[in-house]
């Protein structure tokens, strides 16, 4: 064993060494302490949404700050109305005609593992829903984003304590590291992992032999079929994928549209301060958006704004451009820019038949988006009950944004997280969006019943 590998192993011994005391602490109280110490934690997010949205912009110099700062009021305010009715501390529930008791138990000393793309509003969440179902967290923060973590972390933990929650609440990997991380993740004293990172983060936290909650990418296919309100259909494109530069896993990646509403649509994004980008500079586009070599979004221009993006492909766009609209011919691999690009760059492909449409629904969410999100646009039932029906995708957004709609709550009354699973299409072990209720263990106390009846010869 190297010195440095001791290092991180004593230190990250330490750390869960201390969440283990808190846990001693935590696991023996009420709901109503556990709700104040909560509320404390939200009100202490809530509050410094400004500050914690321009750092995080600042050193990770993606994003935008008024879009930061909205996640933040989401994962403060708008969790903590979810969560403050949820019974999360001793009888869920009870039925005494067939004798049985749901009551729940804490899990034990969370890992917890966050993204550089929401570097604060992610760490007010996982920290919220940890201590709402009585257990400690320990993060191991993106190094591209530890300031604004730890910032996030120190003001949160400090309300925690203050509202009667253990010192060691809310814990962090001071020295960010790949190694450190791994070795938290694999702590035989953890009990869980909440991972909400890249593919190789989530895959390492589905390694570690214990149970993970991980998160799928996005490859988010919509459909704008030919009944759509094409207004408001374009209107929640624009506001879900100019949201934050692009960085919300939920929002649309390619847009697929009926050819005989094809040319207004095109002509109505105009209208929507989105560009729709010249066939010849198409690939100058692609060339920034995606990297050619792996295949995948290009990491300089993640959560860059369209403007940025256009300056660095040479193609010049009307002031106050939110998104670059890039036709393409099709989907799939020899369809680069029909990736998940995390910015505010839209492909855009005509579907002549709603047999083709699904069709480049489909390629989308294989092209790496399996079991997250897929999105339609229509005003007929039929339609979206076959939608419905064909996409493999957990979240079907019918009629919304896909960047504000995915994460619930606000358009929809989907669960509000931060943390969105995808299911087995997506190689996750929840096909929901992530809460409290997925940290806690659920005693099952069952009364004698006698149903010998079951075994009787007659089958019907």
């Amino acid at each position: 064993m190297s010195q440095l590998t001791e290092e991180v192993q004593t230190m990250v011994d330490g750390l869960v060494k201390n969440a283990q005391d808190a846990f001693a602490q935590l696991e023996d109280m009420s709901q109503t302490q556990v709700d104040q110490i909560v509320f404390a934690m939200a009100k202490a997010g809530y509050d410094a949404r400004n500050e914690l949205a321009e750092m995080a912009v600042k050193e990770t110099k993606r994003g935008n700050v008024p879009d930061k700062v909205t996640k933040n009021i989401y994962a403060s305010k708008v969790i903590w109305n979810t969560l403050k009715d949820m019974q999360t501390v001793g009888v869920l529930h009870e039925n005494k005609t067939l004798g049985l008791t749901e009551i729940a138990e804490p899990m034990g000393v969370v890992a917890g593992v966050t993204p550089v793309t929401n570097p604060t509003s992610t760490v007010i969440f996982n920290s919220m829903i940890a201590i709402k179902a009585r257990n400690p967290i320990v993060f191991g923060f993106h190094p591209f984003s530890q300031q604004s973590s730890v910032k996030t972390g120190e003001i949160i933990r400090k309300a925690a304590i203050e509202a009667g929650a253990p010192e060691n609440c809310i814990q962090w990997i001071d020295k960010p590291s790949l190694e450190a991380s791994d070795a938290l993740m694999d702590h035989p004293d953890v009990a869980i992992v909440l991972a909400t990172g890249g593919n190789s983060m989530v895959k390492t936290a589905y390694s570690t032999g214990k149970p993970a909650l991980g998160v799928g990418p996005g490859n988010v296919p919509v459909y704008v079929d030919a009944s759509a309100n094409l207004k408001e259909t374009v209107d929640d494109l624009v506001t879900s994928k100019s949201f934050d530069n692009g960085m919300i896993c939920a929002a649309e990646s390619t847009a697929i549209v009926d050819a005989k509403i094809y040319d207004a649509f095109k002509d109505e994004m105009n209208q929507h301060h989105a560009y729709v980008v010249p066939l010849d500079q198409v690939e100058a586009v692609q060339n920034v958006a995606i990297n050619m070599e792996k295949q995948s979004a290009n990491n300089k221009i993640v959560g860059h704004t369209a403007q940025e993006i256009a300056d660095l492909a040479g193609v010049k766009v009307p002031a106050g451009t939110k998104v670059l609209v890039t036709e393409i011919g099709g989907v799939g691999p020899d369809y680069p820019l029909s990736r998940e690009k995390l910015s505010p760059v839209l492909a855009l492909v005509k579907a002549d038949t709603p047999e083709q449409a699904f069709e480049y629904s489909e390629g989308v969410l294989d092209l790496g988006g399996l079991g997250h999100t897929a999105i339609l646009h229509s005003q007929d039932q039929d339609m979206i009950e076959a939608f419905s029906k064909a996409m493999k995708a957990v979240r079907i957004l019918i009629n919304q944004p896909g960047a504000q709609g995915g994460i619930g709550g606000l358009y929809n009354n989907l669960i509000p997280s931060l943390t969105l699973g995808c299911g087995s299409w997506g190689h996750n072990s929840v096909s929901n969006n992530v809460t409290a209720l997925n940290l806690i263990n659920i005693k099952h106390v069952s009364q004698r019943r006698d149903n010998l009846h079951l075994l009787d010869d007659d089958f019907a």
